[in-house]
């Protein structure tokens, strides 16, 4: 038994060590996150009752220990006599003076205790401290915190760092693993299993307290949106058991990704009892573009509240040097000073120490340059711990003291005595046992560069040789900073290398601009020192920034980047590698919508595969370009690729993905030509081998696209197979996030509602997924969208809104240049402009027409035909609007549609009405009221019922459509309400 005392952190970590435990293996052992044990040793966090009792058992301690264990685990105050096997504990630090008085900033204060008072009414705020460099801004929010805590309320603190501004959600993170310590797993549990999956992307140990589901990497940019609205649901849950205060400390550190979601979560607090409060440097405002955005943006919010730390004024530094001298030299420390807290506190700890004498007329060190004041302090620290002071100004803010011993190659009680010199002189502070800290930015600044170039560079070394021996820590974390200090170091093989993971690791959380960034740096850092890299290894960087500039819309960026490794290989004779990245390349170009540049380079790379003998690949590129084909509205040169590479796949008997694309290509050029039953039989062939293989992306496309193929807006008419498989789709496609299916099947669900009756919610969903889809960015899924909307509202008459909708899809695909759906959203647009009373609709009508027999889109020109039938019928032309019925009736026969063929012998019905052929005219009526009827078509039936009413005055056809028509009536008022709010 050892009678020395230390913190619980502290002992937990030797335990953990003599029990040659990493902290990996004791997170699991607990069923918690890795960062929360690294948390606890850090004495940054203290373990929650269960928590504690898991470890108790994890670590074997006894049972008559058992209760003393679990009080001093919850406890805040030292360990006292706890036996850590045959490990040395270290000797408890001494003590150090009470810290500087608070003074100055009583008006501050009060304000932010008025905020958090108010916390009690259920609203929340965001408060904005801005200032200088030293001015006291930390020290504001640790005494709003000492307060909050003395309130009961739940406090959030994190700090952002200069050097993990390249790190994404660091800050962010932090505040998460904070908060997830706060709440037991039956809250946590009230959470959407998708949002606790979003937030398990960035604290992983969420999945070993509850079960998360699998996520796709699909969209960075909408799985990003999640992942805000799942952490800010974290935090809404946590505010619910508690008043909350969020702090962030030098907000102008935080990486774009950080700085991304503290702005949305500052938005969120105006209807939670939150105070988020952020502090940052007034003096990066104008250097920095988006510090200065972001701040500007805060402060628009009505529950934001500014405010600017002025300096200290006279009187308080006479009253934070209250016995260190009197009023001359308070005076004269203010001139020289001009009142900075910093300047006067490391003034204040100099006079403590004696370096400086007290009176007025002595020898001030104190210049106007903060840098020289830093120095004179630094000029006293004794022989023996500057070497720890540098190592330690090169670690970074903040650092431990493994990390430090490791570097120092010196002895553990010589290493001890440095740091405690150091932490007695107020240049280092200890945060929690084996942490520390420097007590200012600026004076870390100035140690580091008070160092030779040449020692800072070998220490930059040594530093991380240290960090890639360790196999602690962050994965994402350590990358980035051995990346840092290799470069610092100029080591720069391995500089490039850890930052190429740091960009993928980025990329892992969907923050895009940074690992952006790491790969520029890299890219510039090899370029800089040719021997850094081999040529394959460089343009093996420029391969992966350019998947991430295509998957962030830098089309331009990413062709120039895959153009490198093309021209690379090329130069190697490496042709695979050089066909694969002409593949990439086509496919970078279909993401930007360039079709004919995507067509050229999936061409040559066609022609590679066939002259290499690469069948299997040749599918995969058959299928690619049957897809931009298709995309660009082109479907009869779409179904030649899809079908010779469902050949292929037959032939060489494949079952894995290539075989999975092959076959949904090919259904969707059945589909896009009317032909659904083919269509279907394509998509479940498609099916079974994606379940195979466990696709769950294509399962969930297969089953989207049966539901549209069965639908009678597209397909069959059998709405009762739609919805079902529709809804499969959904439900695969929200539990694995697959962002790319969830609009277009959420848009085939609403139009299925919308067609059975219910127009006002497909309406709703419709116009929300349009919203979804221009934050996402998917110009091609906005264009179905708008013309279903448009659909929709001429089912139930409103006309004028209808062509507005269209109108807004026109301007969307002209300046995007893109032909999908183009037959459909013209001949919306034209049918809208008519039933507004413009019959010259018809020369659009037909040009849009002889664009869907050219490239095979009928399903697609049955909107023509109906459209031109109307406008016939309008103006007179009987017997084309019987042709054009008939065309639609012999589409609707050979392929099975049934509300196709309701709508043909509608058409003809009119038409044969109106030139007096009533018998014939019955019969066609009456058999598309039978079939809208029976397959629920509720606009078709009212319609056929009423033209029915009108040639034999029934009594009970007139009832039906007058029913028909209020209820159709009732849902336009719905819908004028929706589009009005």
């Amino acid at each position: 038994m050892d009678d020395r005392t230390t913190s619980f952190g502290y002992w937990l970590k030797r335990r953990r060590k003599a029990l040659d435990l990493t902290q990996e293996q004791l997170a699991q052992g607990v069923a918690c996150s890795h960062f929360a044990i690294r948390k606890i040793e850090a004495d940054e966090r203290r373990p929650s009752r269960r928590l504690a009792e898991r470890l108790a058992e994890r670590l074997g301690i006894p049972p008559h220990e058992r209760d003393a264990f679990l009080e001093t685990a919850r406890a805040l105050r030292p360990v006292d006599r706890m036996v850590v096997d045959k490990a040395p504990l270290a000797p408890s630090r001494v003590e150090l003076a009470e810290a500087s008085p608070f003074v100055g900033r009583g008006k501050e204060s009060d304000l932010l205790v008025g905020l958090l008072a108010a916390l009690g009414k259920g609203a929340g705020h965001v408060a904005l401290i801005e200032g200088e460099p030293g001015v006291g801004k930390s020290r504001l929010t640790r005494e709003l915190a000492r307060q909050a805590r003395a309130r009961g309320f739940a406090t959030l603190a994190t700090n952002c760092y200069e050097i993990e501004s390249a790190m994404p959600y660091q800050p962010v993170i932090d505040l998460v693993t904070q908060a997830l310590e706060l709440m037991p797993n039956p809250v946590l549990q009230k959470l959407p299993p998708v949002s606790l999956a979003e937030i398990a992307a960035l604290v992983p140990g969420v999945a070993l307290r509850v079960t998360v589901p699998v996520l796709s990497a699909d969209l960075p940019e909408a799985r990003q949106a999640r992942l805000f609205r799942a952490i800010a649901q974290l935090i809404e849950v946590l505010a619910a058991t508690r008043q909350l205060l969020v702090i962030v400390d030098d907000l102008q550190w935080a990486d774009d990704a950080s700085a991304q979601f503290l702005h949305y979560l500052a938005r969120q607090t105006a209807s939670s009892p939150v105070l988020a409060l952020y502090a940052y440097r007034d003096e990066e405002l104008d250097s920095r573009a988006d510090l200065a955005d972001l701040v500007a943006s805060l402060r628009r919010e009505p529950h934001a509240r500014h405010m600017a730390l002025s300096r200290l004024r006279l009187a308080d530094t006479r009253e934070l040097l209250a016995g260190h001298g009197g009023a001359e030299l308070a005076t004269r420390l203010q001139r020289e000073t001009d009142g900075n807290a910093f300047f006067l506190v490391s003034m204040l700890h100099a006079l403590r120490e004696g370096e400086i004498a007290g009176d007025a007329a002595g020898e001030l060190p104190l210049p106007d340059a903060l840098r020289a004041s830093v120095r004179a302090r630094l000029a006293h620290v004794p022989e023996h711990a500057r070497p720890t002071l540098d190592v330690a100004a090169v670690l970074g803010r903040r650092f431990d003291f493994e990390s430090l011993f490791t570097v120092m190659k010196t002895s553990e009680e010589e290493l001890l005595s440095a740091v405690e010199t150091l932490v007695g002189r107020r240049l280092l502070r200890e945060e929690s046992a084996g942490t520390y800290d420097f007590s200012h930015d600026k004076v870390r600044e100035v140690a580091y560069l008070e160092i030779g170039g040449a020692r800072r560079r070998l220490l930059h070394k040594a530093v991380a040789e240290t960090l890639e021996q360790q196999d602690e820590g962050e994965a994402h974390e350590r990358d980035a900073r051995l990346a840092e200090h290799y470069e610092r170091g100029h080591v720069w093989g391995k500089a490039v290398h850890h930052m190429g993971l740091a960009a993928q690791r980025s990329l892992n959380v969907f923050a895009v601009r940074e690992a952006l960034g790491w790969f520029d740096r890299a890219i510039q850092l090899a370029a800089a020192h040719r021997g850094a890299l081999t040529e394959q290894a460089l343009a093996d960087v420029h391969e992966q920034r350019g998947r991430a500039r295509a998957q962030a819309g830098q089309t331009e960026g990413a062709v120039a980047d895959i153009r490198v490794v093309i021209d690379t290989a090329r130069a190697r004779g490496d042709r695979a590698k050089a066909r694969d990245a002409l593949i990439q390349l086509g496919m970078t170009y279909r993401r930007g919508d360039n079709y004919p540049a995507a067509v050229e380079c999936l061409t040559q790379a066609l022609d590679e595969c066939r002259a290499m003998g690469d069948e299997r690949q040749a599918a995969d590129t058959l299928y690619h370009l049957g897809t931009v084909f298709w995309s660009d509205g082109r479907n009869r040169a779409a179904s030649v690729y899809h079908a010779e590479a469902v050949e292929i796949c037959e032939r060489l008997e494949l079952n894995c993905l290539v075989a999975v694309q092959a076959y949904h290509g090919r259904g969707e050029t059945h589909f896009m030509n009317l032909e659904p039953s083919d269509a279907i039989r394509c998509f479940q062939r498609s099916n079974e081998i994606a379940r195979r293989i466990g696709d769950k992306s294509y399962e969930s496309e297969n089953l989207m696209m049966v539901g549209h193929a069965a639908s009678g807006y597209l397909g069959l008419g059998d709405y009762a197979q739609a919805r079902a498989s529709m809804e499969a789709a959904l439900e695969i496609a929200e539990r694995a996030d697959l962002q790319w299916h969830i609009p277009p099947t959420r848009l085939g669900l609403a139009c299925v509602r919308g067609h059975l009756g219910d127009h006002a919610s497909a309406v709703k969903d419709v116009r929300d997924t349009i919203r979804a889809l221009e934050r996402s960015k998917l110009p091609r899924y906005q264009l179905m969208a708008y013309e279903m909307l448009a659909s929709l509202l001429l089912e139930v008459n409103l006309n004028r809104q209808a062509l507005e909708v269209s109108e807004h899809g026109r301007a969307l695909g002209d300046s995007a240049g893109i032909n999908f759906w183009r037959v459909r959203r013209e001949a919306t647009h034209s049918i809208a402009r008519m039933r507004l009373g413009d019959l010259d609709v018809g020369p659009a009508l037909n040009a849009t027409l002889r664009w869907a027999r050219e490239n095979d889109e009928r399903s697609q020109m049955v909107t023509c035909l109906e459209g031109l039938a109307e406008l016939a019928l309008r103006r007179g032309e009987l017997d084309a609007c019987r042709s054009y019925a008939e065309e639609m009736l012999t589409l609707a026969g050979g392929a099975g549609m049934k509300e196709l063929a309701a709508r043909g012998h509608r058409w003809r019905g009119e038409a044969l009405a109106a030139l007096g052929e009533r018998d014939a005219a019955v019969g066609d009526l009456t058999v598309a009221a039978a079939t809208a009827e029976k397959i629920g078509r509720v606009r078709i039936a009212k319609d056929a019922i009423e033209a029915l009413a009108k040639l034999s005055g029934d009594s009970a056809h007139r009832s039906r459509a007058a029913a028909l028509a209020a209820r159709i009536e009732q849902s336009a008022r719905e819908c004028e309400r929706l589009l009005a709010s």
